[in-house]
């Protein structure tokens, strides 16, 4: 089975922004002219797109990939010992200042010229493609790239530019387009391209109509928020629907994959296990997802999903446990930590009275002496038992509060590759899910709801809750933006772009959810206003200098 690796890639980037590039005098004479003569090299700077988005979106070990995960958010904080790492603080690392919102709007817009590039090399009749309907394909991953970028850059900043053609030349005088206008264009681009996308792939990583359907689901409801207007959100209900009720896909309901014959998990425990992730392997709810191989990271690709290094606590700290360690899920340094409506709040049983998400299989609250040597009065005499919560709470304070907290299997492993190569305990190479099923049924909940439909949005959260085994079901009367967040939180902790989610629910849903929920503080007491979108990086405003831009409303003069 083929699969995308990133090992030989095509570095051929004209930023729309980067006028040192375009100001360079060529030393030899390739150009964007002569230097492609076939659609393997075309579809290189392709695979170059899909690393630039796992990237961006997989991988945490960057400024930017920590703020896409949801650093900052009602889901993820930092523990007070990294408060100067943290996201949240909006007098000083939260700005249009901010490097890493910089980066994050570069790197959209990067993708957006390669998408464009390729665009404008798959209409070239000197090109010689393998065939038309290899052709065809190749730009219609293109248009899903600059779709996904545009939209995002819309659920980020708001007002920012569309840009629909190769950047040939340095231009300062991009004009800024409203919200719903850019959602619209990414929608344009989106449903230009359903059959050109096949609706499986035996290439686990390459992009498959059911994906381009997800965005539209999404990006609709990002109309009809902008727009208040129904017709968005019937639109939005009919995408996420054929995906839902089209045969392709649906819930994995029963044990599943390579160590399904394991005692004490559960499905939902196996959706996270190496080797069950792509559809090509069984997984019928994968729509669409990130590749990341052991092999290919020895070869050269170089990437790797630091999620027990980065999400799992500091459980070292606790005397008589060995940190890193198979049953601690390696070796956890806590730059992450869960809120109080991560850890505890949406696993009330009152809410969810035995949903297996939430139960001791899938976040591990329980905590067993494992060193053999402890203690030293009695070596391996406590081997096995359980820690006392004064143990756990002592440790927790010795740490200056927030390194000691549950381990989320769905971020670790007690299987770790590349040991005998001298790897340490703390990275995973598994596919790491892009658009996973739950989370267009749960597009669908929200586009039933804003439409007054609250039964259908019950129902539609009930499948969920069904396969999740959980006792209390939803009713028409509990749906609200906030019950659907709670659920996106239970099912998609950590998957889904939270920055996106809640600034894409307009009003002021991001920053009420932020003071209700922030663990800290400092966090709490910075945020003096109300806001919807990122703020448009200031070096993005100076440097646009023909048209004059305006900032985000709350971000003025910060």
């Amino acid at each position: 089975m083929r699969r995308i690796i990133f090992l030989s890639l095509v570095i051929l980037a004209i930023g729309c922004d980067d006028s040192d590039f375009l100001d360079t005098s060529p030393e030899t004479f390739l150009t964007v002219d002569n230097i492609f003569t076939s659609g393997a090299q075309v579809d290189q700077v392709l695979i170059t797109m899909y690393q630039q988005d796992r990237a961006l979106h997989a991988q945490v070990d960057n400024a930017q990939g920590r703020v896409m995960h949801g650093q900052g958010t009602d889901l993820i904080t930092v523990p007070t010992f990294r408060q100067n790492t943290n996201f949240s603080d909006y007098n000083s690392t939260f700005t249009p200042r901010a490097g890493r919102l910089n980066t994050i709007y570069r790197e959209l817009y990067e993708m957006i010229s390669r998408a464009n590039l390729v665009l404008s090399l798959t209409e070239r009749e000197d090109i010689a493609f393998e065939s038309e309907a290899v052709r065809a394909y190749i730009a219609a991953q293109a248009k899903f790239f600059r779709a996904k970028a545009h939209g995002e850059a819309a659920q980020f900043f708001g007002r920012v530019a569309i840009v629909d053609e190769p950047t040939t030349t340095v231009r300062f005088d991009y004009e800024q387009s409203e919200r719903a206008e850019i959602y619209q264009f990414a929608i344009d681009d989106l449903e230009s391209i359903l059959n050109d996308l096949p609706v499986t792939t035996t290439e686990p990583g390459r992009v498959v109509r059911g994906a381009a359907q997800h965005y539209l689901a999404e990006f609709y409801l990002g109309v009809g928020v902008e727009n208040n207007d129904d017709s968005a959100y019937d639109q939005a209900i009919k995408y996420a629907s054929d995906i839902i009720d089209g045969g392709t896909y649906s819930l994995m309901q029963n044990r599943f994959g390579t160590r399904a014959a394991e005692a004490g998990k559960n499905v939902w425990w196996d959706l996270f296990r190496l080797g069950n992730q792509n559809y090509a392997d069984g997984n019928t709810e994968s729509i669409w997802v990130y590749q990341f191989d052991y092999e290919a990271f020895k070869a050269g690709d170089g990437a790797r999903l630091r999620y027990p290094y980065y999400y799992s606590p500091v459980w070292r700290a606790i005397p008589g446990v060995i940190g890193e360690d198979e049953y601690t899920g390696g070796r956890g340094i806590a730059i992450f930590r869960p809120t109080d409506l991560a850890e505890n709040i949406i696993w009330d049983p009152s809410i969810s009275d035995g949903d297996m998400r939430g139960d001791e299989s899938n976040i591990r609250r329980t905590v067993f002496y494992n060193d053999p040597t402890f203690p030293d009065s009695d070596p391996g005499s406590l081997l096995g038992q359980e820690v006392p919560m004064a143990d756990l709470i002592a440790a927790n304070d010795g740490l200056a509060d927030g390194a000691y907290f549950p381990i989320f299997e769905k971020l670790t492993t007690d299987q770790f590759e590349g040991l005998e190569d001298g790897r340490r305990m703390e990275d995973l190479w598994r596919g790491r899910y892009a658009v996973r099923l739950p989370s267009t049924i749960l597009l669908r909940a929200e586009a039933h709801f804003r439409k007054g439909d609250n039964q259908s949005a019950a129902d539609d959260i009930n499948l969920i809750r069904e396969r999740a085994q959980c006792n209390v079901l939803a009713t028409a009367g509990m749906v609200d933006i906030d019950f659907i967040l709670d659920e996106r939180a239970r099912e998609l902790y950590v998957e889904e772009n939270r920055w996106a989610t809640l600034l894409r629910m307009g009003g002021n849903v991001a920053s009420d959810r932020i003071r209700r929920f922030a663990r800290y503080d400092y966090q709490v007491n910075s945020l003096t206003f109300d806001y919807n979108t990122f703020p448009i990086p200031q070096a993005v405003i100076d440097r646009n200098k023909d048209v004059v831009w305006q900032q985000n409303p709350g971000w003025e003069g910060r």
